[in-house]
């Protein structure tokens, strides 16, 4: 009997031990931000990059050093950011309603600021929201309606695809959408996956690679139906074809199966307000985590004094995929 009781006690502390060593650890990577969004991992530089939407800057972190250097934009709310391929040192931003190229090494402000495409003309008080860039180098990018305080026009937006035979007129594929957000695509580009931030749904489009076309919309996984709390924000997948989406006055990250329309794992940060996640880190383990303080009470800012940060998790299991770069040739001299 007690040779028995030695063995579960053993058993007991092997399962303990392994519980320790695999729960997935979360960071705070940087942190004083207001609205934390857009994060972007470039694989070439080891660096990732994000922007605060309502302080109008562009972050870069150097991964190895974890240095960050930032670009103030000082021309209006900054809501995307990726890298250009085969152009070092040079991102694409989105400005307003507008699209820009810039030197990251180049001038101050909005001197270094090229434009390269304007949407929504006629409406004013939209901007640009999120957007991701598919493996042939388009970028597929949203817009949405006025905002007063956390309320935004109902069916003001509209989800575009720009690429660099398009940049004067950049194709309609979604209109009206309210809060244009999170996108992702499967490892073999059959299925691309959407969020309209108010509709509370995650939504699926069969996708064409090579025509950069998209149909047959339909809901893969709704916020409502699951009891879920708060709202779809940014979304990420990985290498299991899991997606891993931000939970904006959820306080969450969720790992869901978008294949049996079931919610896997949930992970809690220290703020409401999540806002976007990424894969970064040389293996593309990390996932980076954006978060936001806009908005909070004053009760609420002392209960979350992180939230506006840049967090990290670690330890998930999971693997992400590269992130794609939008490809326009002579980028660095237009």
């Amino acid at each position: 009997m007690a040779i028995i009781r030695i063995l579960v006690l053993i058993s007991l502390v092997k399962i303990i031990n392994a519980s320790r060593s695999t729960a997935p650890i979360i960071k705070t990577v940087h942190r004083g931000g207001t609205h934390f969004e857009g994060p972007h991992w470039s694989q070439e530089e080891n660096a990732l990059y994000w922007v605060d939407i309502m302080e109008q800057k562009v972050h870069r972190m150097d991964a190895q050093t974890g240095n960050v250097t930032t670009k103030q934009i000082g021309y209006g709310l900054v809501s995307l950011v990726v890298t250009v391929q085969d152009n070092p040192g040079t991102v694409l931003v989105s400005v307003r309603t507008e699209l820009y190229l810039m030197s990251w090494n180049g001038p101050a402000n909005d001197s270094a600021l090229r434009l390269l495409s304007i949407v929504d003309l006629g409406l004013p008080d939209n901007r640009c929201n999120d957007g991701k860039v598919d493996t042939k180098g388009r970028l597929w990018f949203g817009t949405m309606g006025k905002e007063v305080g956390t309320t935004v026009d109902k069916d003001q937006g509209t989800l575009y695809m720009v690429d660099q035979h398009n940049v004067l007129d950049p194709a309609v594929w979604v209109r009206p959408v309210t809060v244009s957000n999170g996108i992702a695509w499967t490892q073999d580009n059959k299925f691309m996956f959407y969020i309209d931030t108010p509709t509370r749904n995650i939504d699926v489009f069969n996708f064409n690679l090579e025509e950069g076309t998209i149909r047959n919309r339909r809901t893969i996984f709704s916020f409502e139906a699951n009891n879920v709390t708060g709202l779809p924000d940014g979304m990420t997948i990985d290498r299991d074809g899991n997606l891993w989406v931000a939970c904006y006055n959820g306080g969450k990250v969720k790992k869901i199966d978008p294949r049996a329309g079931k919610l896997l794992e949930q992970h809690k940060l220290p703020a409401s307000k999540v806002t976007s996640v990424v894969w970064g880190g040389h293996d593309l383990e990390t996932l980076y985590v954006t978060t936001s303080n806009f908005g909070l009470n004053a009760a609420e800012h002392i209960q979350q004094p992180n939230a506006g940060s840049l967090f990290a998790i670690e330890g998930t299991g999971a693997r992400g995929l590269p992130e794609n770069q939008f490809i326009y040739p002579g980028a660095a001299e237009y």
